[in-house]
């Protein structure tokens, strides 16, 4: 964090990279109000224009998440909200909707609000757009910056389904190539490219639900990449999956490279691996079994979703421990076993 020679220049936040994606996120505790001004001064320098809260205010009784968002002014950075909505996150099968362009107006159906849904029963995140201005950059213009805030997965636990989470992943990334790609024709179920901005996911530490989060959006780069890798060659036959996501010859040169250096192994674990990753950069990312659980069970759902588009198929895995058994070597299994 850029600070005065003289001032704490620390923040309880990571950058996140796994090396086999270009994907790149801040995971951030939830900020405490006296590190509000810290948390806006790393949005406005990292250039974060995506802010995801996976955590509810209050959980259990207990204040998970202080409310950093209110129009005011944090040092010398000044915060307006713009708007406010609550987006349905149900599950749509229908595929072309996943391949809208990203210069699109981005469709978010608000539910009526008085405080509250009508229908509480509904899946939602509240999306909030902001403008940021810098009082000591007078000549940079103001920034959106969007927040998603899903408050439906309790800590330590999962969502109630899968699909919820692949709708906010979706989401979040609509937003962000929206922002990024303002006037490019890039489509919504590319790999990433090497952006400039990295998103900011935090839940109440920034370890557990955010390390799910970035697991699981990782690991479904990770599988465009290497979808897109192999229509280029020529190796994927004619099933529904690769009908539905055939490229023509000019789209294919739209979809970024990590320049040669990835190339991924059919039984290489690409889970264990990003979690792996993520580990060496933050502490305790993917907190619980649960959690780690949940990142296959999203994954394999969103398979599922590409290979059916039109059908609607439940991932349930009843036993948590059953499926590590039989997805990790007897080393992963007692290492993933010691965080439950």
């Amino acid at each position: 964090m850029k600070s005065s020679p003289d001032a704490c220049d620390y923040v309880n936040a990571s950058h996140i990279k796994a090396s086999r994606s270009n994907k790149r996120y801040i995971a951030s505790q939830g900020p405490l109000p006296a590190t509000f001004e810290d948390f806006w001064s790393v949005i406005w320098d990292q250039n974060v224009r995506v802010i995801v809260m996976l955590t509810a205010e209050f959980e259990g009784g207990q204040l998970k998440c202080h409310s950093y968002w209110t129009s005011n002014n944090y040092g010398h950075l000044k915060l307006k909200l713009l708007s406010e909505k609550d987006v349905p996150i149900e599950a749509t099968h229908n595929h072309d909707s996943r391949r809208r362009r990203a210069n699109t107006v981005i469709e978010m159906t608000s539910l009526s609000r008085g405080g509250s849904p009508a229908n509480t029963d509904i899946p939602h995140v509240n999306v909030r757009k902001f403008s940021l201005s810098n009082s000591l950059e007078p000549l940079s213009p103001e920034r959106e910056i969007t927040q998603i805030h899903y408050s439906l997965w309790p800590d330590l636990g999962a969502p109630a389904s899968p699909s919820q989470l692949l709708k906010i992943v979706e989401l979040s990334n609509d937003i962000k190539r929206s922002a990024t790609y303002t006037h490019q024709n890039t489509k919504l179920d590319e790999a990433e490219g090497d952006l400039d901005s990295p998103m900011l996911v935090h839940c109440s530490a920034g370890c557990g639900r955010t390390g799910a989060f970035c697991t699981i959006d990782t690991v479904i780069d990770m599988l465009k990449r290497e979808r897109k890798e192999c229509f280029e060659d020529g190796s994927l036959g004619g099933s529904s999956m690769n009908n539905s996501h055939r490229l023509d010859a000019d789209q294919k040169d739209k979809f970024p490279t990590l320049g040669g250096s990835y190339q991924w192994k059919g039984d290489l674990d690409l889970i264990e691996k990003t979690v792996e990753d993520f580990r060496g950069q933050r502490l305790s990312m993917v907190q619980s079994l649960r959690q780690y659980v949940l990142c296959y069970e999203a994954v394999l759902e969103w398979i599922v979703q590409q290979s059916f588009p039109d059908q609607k198929v439940k991932i349930n895995v009843q036993n948590p421990t059953y499926v590590l058994r039989n997805t990790s070597s007897e080393r992963d299994r007692d290492r993933y076993s010691s965080i439950c």
